[in-house]
């Protein structure tokens, strides 16, 4: 089993969502890819299906930046920690645009062989995405601190 070091290609990955080059992360994935949207319950097939759950996170939120906070490499397998901003300016959800500025945290596991993504395992926090718009309660004794904050904090802790 050949193995590579799959941290260029995350690089290589984000960069190209702060691009917002949905063609080029299609590319970095294998034809036969399969992805899992946990938080929204969603499968996407393929570079297509690649491209096509980026393409729904930019139309709605067109400033949209994503930072890596973690990496871990075992094997073949990939998990980064992540953060991910931009303003609610198209329907997500079903919701319409808000205007608001928004912060998600989530985290990332991805199988790298081939130079390609074969697998990824996405999981994000949905509730923290609707707290940011507005459409859920803040939570009891919540103190005003971004996701991205309160992710570093708890990782530098470890």
């Amino acid at each position: 089993m050949e193995i590579t070091d799959p941290l260029p290609l995350i690089h290589t990955l984000l960069a190209a969502v702060n691009a917002h080059d949905a063609g080029h992360v299609a590319q970095l994935h294998a034809a036969d890819y399969e992805g899992l949207d946990v938080s929204r319950a969603l499968r996407f097939h393929g570079p297509t299906g690649a491209r096509a759950a980026l393409d729904e996170w930019l139309k709605a939120f067109p400033d949209l930046r994503m930072a890596t906070r973690e990496v871990c490499v075992q094997s073949e397998q990939t998990a980064f920690f992540w953060t991910t901003a931009g303003t609610h300016q198209g329907v997500f959800l079903r919701v319409p645009p808000t205007g608001r500025r928004i912060e998600v945290c989530g985290v990332s596991l991805l199988t790298v062989k081939g130079g390609k993504i074969t697998r990824g395992l996405h999981l994000w926090d949905m509730a923290g995405l609707l707290r940011s718009m507005k459409l859920l309660p803040d939570l009891p004794g919540h103190h005003p601190v971004s996701q991205a904050d309160m992710l570093s904090r708890f990782l530098t802790s470890l």
